[in-house]
């Protein structure tokens, strides 16, 4: 049970012994442990911490899926749990290394593997947990991707406008496991209730069906360029690149995902603040509504 869970927990108690000490006032002695009972809800609330970094998400479904707190199906669960943890998984390497790998596995595979660890009722779920974390920094970490994925599936259900701002630096490999959760959720009507620590997000099946659209409605181009340029530096936490054309327009991007830190130095090294020959791939994301969004992506730097 997470944060928000346990405080909701505590304050319906809190509501129902107020009802019952109210209607048993007028018997001492019954009204005297009710009201130390009151006392000790009142405490264990107060004590709760405002949020917590627990590497743990539940998330609730209803619909054709679900049969009542009774089961849910297998098929949805696999098709669901797939998507939602590749999702949190990139969502982690983007916070620790700045980039997501392409080929093989992420470097922080071995630490990000999450775990079916319960099929909580009320309706009918799934909790998914972090197990094998080393410290309390990769706690840290899977919880804040765990909190900001679910602040994307909110934000994606919103509205056309809070969706393309959400995007603009969401990963295509997670846009299209996005895709693959929301195809699955929205087939079977289900509403989606989501809960990582003191966060509690819930969104309608009308929601989840117009994030499922926007998703699908997305188109990808990639078009190569050869610009001729100064590059005037890289920042390594994040991957990102700046150079200035021949024109004078600053280009900014993320570095491809293959480039390691040793060679961006040596591109630093070689090339900063000197004219050079620089190869990228523009990500062209159209939108439904006729807007779009590009991201540079440096793929090579070499001499004139």
């Amino acid at each position: 049970m997470g944060l928000h869970s346990i405080r909701e927990s505590l304050k319906a108690q809190i509501v129902a012994t107020k009802e019952l000490l109210r209607s048993v006032e007028d018997h001492p002695l019954m009204s005297k442990n009710l009201r130390n009972r009151l006392n000790t809800l009142e405490s264990e609330l107060k004590k709760l911490p405002i949020e917590i970094n627990e590497p743990k998400i539940q998330i609730l479904f209803s619909g054709t899926a679900v049969a009542d707190s009774v089961g849910i199906k297998t098929s949805f669960v696999s098709k669901t749990i797939q998507p939602l943890q590749e999702i949190i998984k990139t969502q982690i390497a983007l916070q620790k290394f700045g980039k997501v790998g392409k080929r093989g596995t992420n470097k922080s595979e071995n630490k990000t593997e999450l775990y079916l660890t319960s099929l909580p009722t009320g309706s009918f779920g799934i909790e998914l947990t972090q197990l094998k974390s080393n410290n309390l920094f990769d706690e840290i970490d899977a919880s804040n991707a765990m909190k900001k994925v679910i602040h994307l599936l909110e934000d994606i259900s919103k509205d056309d406008q809070t969706f393309e701002n959400s995007i603009i630096e969401t990963p295509r490999k997670s846009l299209n496991n996005l895709k693959s959760f929301l195809e699955t959720v929205t087939k079977e009507h289900s509403t989606v209730k989501l809960e990582c620590g003191e966060l509690f997000v819930e969104i309608s099946k009308e929601n989840m069906e117009s994030a499922f659209h926007r998703v699908s409605g997305l188109e990808h181009t990639d078009e190569p360029e050869f610009i001729k340029g100064i590059l005037r530096g890289f920042l390594l936490n994040s991957f990102k690149f700046e150079i200035i054309d021949q024109e004078g327009k600053t280009i900014t991007g993320v570095v491809n995902s293959e480039i390691d830190e040793h060679t961006l130095l040596e591109y630093d090294k070689n090339f900063l603040n000197k004219e050079c020959q620089i190869h990228l791939i523009k990500h062209v994301t159209k939108f439904k509504t006729g807007n779009q969004k590009t991201i540079n992506e440096l793929l090579e730097i070499k001499p004139l």
